[in-house]
């Protein structure tokens, strides 16, 4: 008897121990595909980052380029003129005018082959969106009445040739969108509304935006019908392209001034070339002289680097204080998560800012910044990573597809009917219609009376106002 209950016992135990087994399998075997599925997720983050980072570069690679060969042409121009050769400056004039357009699309596509070199797909929403950007170009702004374009034209045929190069760019695939893309129907000028660090805030209940970017706000607002007119698009002649823009423009300038200029000297002889006994005077017969020269409106001083709240270590060198041309390149890599497959695929997002660099050798032997001269010279020879904040990417992002969507669909019907007639997908506006009740805004009136002292920006990064979005 004793026998049997013994065996019986040694049966259960057994039986327990099989079960505490097979538990300790389980969590090990889980264990193990958590393990893989974070290595997976690290894999695919170090892919796409090294996609947007080797994208950001390829493209600034073409800026600086086609900075280099602008101002390369400015030189000839110069020597075309001393020559009388009017031919030639024609056939100059006419060709900077087209590298302005055709270097920056090559850019964009070299940064698509960097970016696939780099683990990164083609993604199908990016390319349908440069496919309807073509569209746009053949279909609005070489529309014509009475023998005129509706957009001004570089040059005769530009919006067709334009429309092409985009097209052969979606042919390729296009894997890195442009996030600091200028499109010529985006809305001139500044709107709450177009801020998205706006409906952050309103999701966020990030009551100190509100005190730093929009005081008053809070208390002033009443209903949609409160809200400014949405700024129309600008209407100035477009002399860069949308994606990768240099902002530089064709001006007329006396020749015996350009003779004159800071660096032009210096540009000549480390170019091996010699500009021979002339008055300056512009020969007989030539068309007023157009040189390609900075937009000094976006080619101003690298503000945001010396801004004491930016959260970057070091002095900015005197030779390297201005903004202007700069690429922003966009990835969004999907992966499926192993311990989670009925999920579906993820979109990794990693933006990356790079920029072309380079200086004028002044007379003493010094630096002195490319825009020392309002003429462009051959003088970019590097370019580099930069700090996404400090890049021209709007706060959004300009191939942020849902954002643009909201922009311009959504945000007229706001304006006019209010919030009744958005669709509730967009969580944009979710935000608008937590923005509408009045009970939401008067909770941020009341802390922040008691509260606004929380709001100081930190001068070192982190904190209220303070760090960087994404990106080196």
């Amino acid at each position: 008897m004793v026998g049997g209950k013994e065996r019986r016992a040694a049966r259960r135990n057994a039986g327990q121990v099989i079960l505490v087994v097979l538990l300790a399998v389980l969590v090990l075997l889980f264990a193990a595909l958590w393990l893989a599925d974070v290595h997976h997720l690290v894999m695919a983050r170090d892919r796409t980052q090294n996609a947007g980072d080797a994208a950001a570069l390829a493209g600034a690679r073409w800026q600086a380029e086609t900075l280099e060969l602008e101002g390369e042409l400015n030189l000839f121009h110069l020597l075309a003129l001393a020559a009388d050769d009017a031919a030639a400056v024609d056939a100059i004039t006419s060709a900077q005018v087209r590298a302005l357009f055709a270097g920056p699309l090559a850019g964009v596509a070299a940064a698509q082959q960097a970016a696939m070199r780099n683990g990164a797909p083609s993604n199908p929403d990016f390319v349908a969106f440069v496919r309807d950007a073509a569209s746009r170009a053949r279909r609005e702004y070489a529309a014509s009445a009475g023998g005129t374009t509706a957009l001004p034209e570089p040059w005769p045929g530009a919006w067709d040739e334009y429309a092409d190069m985009l097209d052969a760019i979606a042919d390729g695939g296009v894997a890195a969108g442009v996030d600091n893309a200028a499109f010529y129907g985006d809305p001139a000028g500044g709107h709450v509304l177009l801020d998205p660090a706006f409906y952050a805030a309103v999701l966020g209940r990030d009551w100190c935006w509100f005190h730093r970017a929009a005081p008053g706000l809070l208390e002033d607002y009443s209903d949609f019908r409160w809200w400014p007119a949405l700024p129309d698009p600008p209407e100035a002649a477009p002399f860069s392209p949308e994606l990768l823009g240099l902002h530089l423009l064709p001006a007329p300038i006396a020749p015996a001034r350009v003779a004159r200029m800071d660096g032009v000297d210096e540009a000549l002889e480390e170019a091996a070339l010699r500009l021979p006994a002339w008055t300056g005077d512009a020969p007989d017969g030539l068309p007023a002289q157009a040189w390609i020269r900075y937009d000094l409106s976006r080619w101003g001083g690298w503000e945001v680097m010396r801004d004491p709240s930016f959260p970057v270590v070091g002095d900015l060198r005197p030779e390297y204080d201005y903004a202007g041309a700069d690429a922003a390149m966009r990835v969004e890599n999907p992966v499926d998560r192993l311990t989670s497959p009925e999920s579906g695929a993820t979109p990794m997002v990693w933006t990356a800012a790079a920029k072309p660099f380079g200086y004028l050798r002044a007379e003493t032997g010094g630096r002195l910044p490319p825009t020392a001269t309002p003429l462009v010279l051959p003088a970019f020879r590097e370019v580099r990573l930069i700090p996404l904040d400090a890049s021209s990417a709007p706060a959004g992002g300009a191939f942020d597809l849902a954002w643009r969507r909201h922009c311009a669909e959504h945000l007229p019907l706001y304006v006019a009917r209010g919030p009744s007639v958005l669709p509730g997908s967009c969580r944009h506006c979710a935000a608008l219609a937590r923005w509408e009740i009045p009970a939401f805004r008067e909770r941020g009136v009341r802390w922040l009376s008691t509260n606004a002292w929380k709001c100081t920006i930190s001068p070192h990064g982190g904190g209220p106002g303070g760090g960087s979005r994404h990106a080196h």
